[in-house]
């Protein structure tokens, strides 16, 4: 029997839509860190890819030893959730 020692991921972020989560998951891996989008049931049932489709979340997903410095890079670019432009 073959047992994993690898730890599940942990959750870095929800964000609205999947657009957005590909944007971010791909700062992420430019910056060296793994990063993993799990889609909602409405995205993936519909195949929808939409930052305006309502109830459209996304979960980043990154590992545990990487969490740290994934908030960093999110936070280097300045990207909160619901951050409004004034």
């Amino acid at each position: 029997m073959n047992q994993s020692t690898e730890k599940p991921w942990v959750v870095l972020r929800k964000v609205e839509g999947d657009i957005t989560a590909e944007m971010l998951c791909e700062a992420l891996r430019n910056a060296d860190i793994p990063c993993e989008i799990k889609r909602s049931m409405l995205a993936s049932g519909l195949g929808a890819h939409s930052v305006s489709l309502t109830g459209n979340q996304a979960t980043l997903l990154v590992p545990p030893e990487k969490l740290a410095e994934a908030e960093a890079v999110l936070e280097a670019i300045d990207f909160e959730p619901g951050e409004e432009e004034a």
